[in-house]
């Protein structure tokens, strides 16, 4: 059975197997909980991390509040779509539809952006490890421009489509090259900083290793590389068909946005997976966590054990002593 209903925008066309949405709409529902879940714990770690720089925790906090607030605002959105196709609804607010898809894009395109900052900071961190910390102030300053910056840009160019200031053709093309600057291109830059990272470490692994306080910082520079490579990793395979999808002239069909955006989505839940996992200190203090949560460590649990043990030493010489005693008071 097809859906054969309009969406609530005129850019989508084209009929969806009714299986597939359903699939959809169950998966956007699950993305929102594991999702939202999983970035929670990702941020406890970097916000709870003695060894994080303030700065780079602020980064990070951005970073993984994006994919947060994708699960808790975007994830709905994208469900109660899919259940107004199923159930023909053609009722949904435009005004409240086109704020929820600019807060998408604005939201995806942070994210990317964040992404290349950390991996420009790591390469820098590794090539030039005298340059020192980043300040906070620094920090707060370019999580605040990046999100300033793609909310400006994304709402110009969706004033400059919605109001039809300019022509069809030339919004076609602009469509395009703001698609290549903002959706491709942190992409291509955070690889070339990775893999630059990894050509400097391999060259630099022998002189750092050299003397004990460059091996103790070159160990957690690669810590926090490894992590945040394997968020770029996850990244990269579930956004960029996502990317490339937006760039190429697609037909824009209801199938082909369901297929490509159910990949898309998958990352929200797998970066802050990976980031947790690839972290040896994070995923050490999650796996406590969730010990003491389960009871296997509690502390009440400790304390009743050592309160116990301690009344049993205590019993026993207790009773020690009144034997030694009664043997001392019977006559010889």
């Amino acid at each position: 059975m097809a859906v054969n209903c309009s969406m609530t925008w005129n850019t989508f066309k084209g009929d969806i197997p009714e299986p597939l949405m359903q699939f959809f709409l169950y998966y956007c529902c699950v993305i929102c909980v594991v999702g939202t879940i999983c970035n929670l714990v990702a941020l406890w770690c970097v916000v709870s991390c003695p060894r994080t720089n303030p700065s780079v925790k602020v980064l990070l906090c951005a970073l993984f509040s994006t994919t947060l607030l994708m699960c808790l605002v975007v994830m709905p959105f994208m469900a109660h779509l899919s259940l107004g196709k199923l159930w023909c609804d053609r009722d949904a607010s435009k005004p409240v539809l086109r704020v929820l898809i600019h807060t998408y894009v604005v939201l995806t395109q942070m994210e990317l952006l964040y992404i290349f900052v950390m991996a420009l900071l790591r390469a820098l961190a590794v090539w030039v490890p005298q340059r020192g910390h980043l300040k906070l102030r620094t920090g707060v300053a370019v999580a605040v421009g990046v999100g300033l910056y793609n909310s400006s840009m994304t709402a110009l160019t969706a004033a400059a489509f919605w109001r039809q200031i300019i022509p069809r053709p030339t919004r076609f093309a602009l469509l395009k090259v703001y698609y290549g600057v903002h959706f491709l291109l942190p992409v291509v830059l955070t690889l070339a900083c990775y893999l630059s990272t990894i050509v400097a470490v391999r060259r630099n692994k022998s002189k750092l290793a050299s003397s004990r306080h460059a091996a103790a910082v070159t160990q957690v520079v690669d810590e926090a590389t490894r992590a945040m490579l394997a968020v770029f990793i996850s990244n990269l395979l579930f956004g960029l068909p996502h990317s490339i999808y937006h760039i190429i002239p697609f037909d824009y069909r209801v199938f082909s946005y369901v297929v490509m955006h159910s990949i898309f989505f998958t990352h929200l839940y797998t970066d802050p997976l990976v980031f947790v996992y690839f972290n040896q200190h994070h995923r050490r203090r999650v796996l406590q966590a969730l010990k003491f949560c389960f009871g296997r460590s509690s502390p009440s649990k400790e304390a009743t054990s050592a309160v116990s043990s301690h009344v049993t030493q205590s019993s026993s010489a207790l009773k020690s002593f009144e034997e030694e005693r009664d043997k001392d008071s019977l006559p010889q």
